[in-house]
This record gives structure tokens, sequence and C-alpha cells, in this order.
């Protein structure tokens, strides 16, 4: 995991946690865990992959809502995480290595690439989501940076 040098290393350490956090509640479908995660400001926004930007916290809520209705239970490993602390925002760079958690044996899907950048604000709840924005990665893409070898796993 990277971080810029001029940062709390306990400030980096809480929007690790809060990053996980969003992922927990990603992966386990749960919507009430999922606005937990959110900062709540009418400047949240939420842009997933192939889709237009959804903003303001009532929206970016019901995304969810939408997303987990029906869903596929996925896999999430995270890798080439990075994070930068400025003051009271923080930025995570990271990819999402995604695959259904209950492939069909014959018609399973491989893993998926989604590169992300999620923004939070430090509240005086903590350190909580403000933007999540997620693009699929093409399979020819190379990528421009050795791969960080530090990985987390969200199961």
């Amino acid at each position: 995991m990277a971080a810029s040098e001029d940062t709390n290393d306990g400030d980096v350490k809480a929007v690790i946690a809060a990053n996980d956090a969003f992922y927990r509640a990603f992966v386990a479908q749960d919507a009430l865990r999922m606005d937990l995660v959110w900062a709540g400001h009418a400047g949240d926004a939420c842009v997933h992959p192939g889709t237009d930007a959804v903003i303001g916290p009532i929206n970016v809520q019901n995304s969810w809502r939408r997303l987990f209705v029906g869903g596929d239970r996925l896999n999430i490993r995270i890798s080439e995480l990075r994070v930068d602390v400025y003051g009271t925002v923080a930025k995570v760079h990271l990819i999402e290595n995604v695959s259904v958690a209950t492939p069909v044996a014959l018609g399973a899907r491989r893993e998926t690439r989604v590169a992300c950048t999620n923004v939070f604000l430090k509240t005086d709840d903590g350190w909580r989501m403000t933007l999540h924005h997620g693009g699929v990665i093409a399979d020819d893409h190379e990528p421009e940076l050795e791969p960080d070898p530090d990985t987390s796993e969200f199961n």
C-alpha cells in the first residue's frame, strides 16, 4: 500500500478501515451497512461501471439497493491500493478484482478488473465515503506501473 509521505499514519489506517467497511458492505450486499459508510452529504456521488453518475445521498443509497436486489454474490480482491490524505479529505485508488462467489460450472465468468477511486471526508463520526467511481479495465489494457504486492480480499 502506498501513502503520501506527509500524512498522519493514524489517518491513513482509519481511511483504510473505512474503505474496508465499504467493501465488506458491498460483498455482503448489506444496504444498511452501506448507508453507514457514506457521508450523507448533498455532493455524495457514485459511478457504477457503465452507468451515469448518481448524485445525492438518497440516490446513492437507492443505487446500491437496486444493485443488491437479485445480484450475484461477489468476491472482491483489492490490489494496487494507494491512499492519499489531504487534511480532512482522502482519496483511495485501487483495482477491484471481481469474480462471482458461486460460479456456474460451465458458464463461470472469470475475474473482472475495475479501476476505482474512492474519496472520503473526515467527519465527526470518522472517515466517510463521498465518492465511489469504478470503471471496468479492458482485457487488453497494460498497467502503467508495477502492481503493489499488498492486497486485501473480501468474500
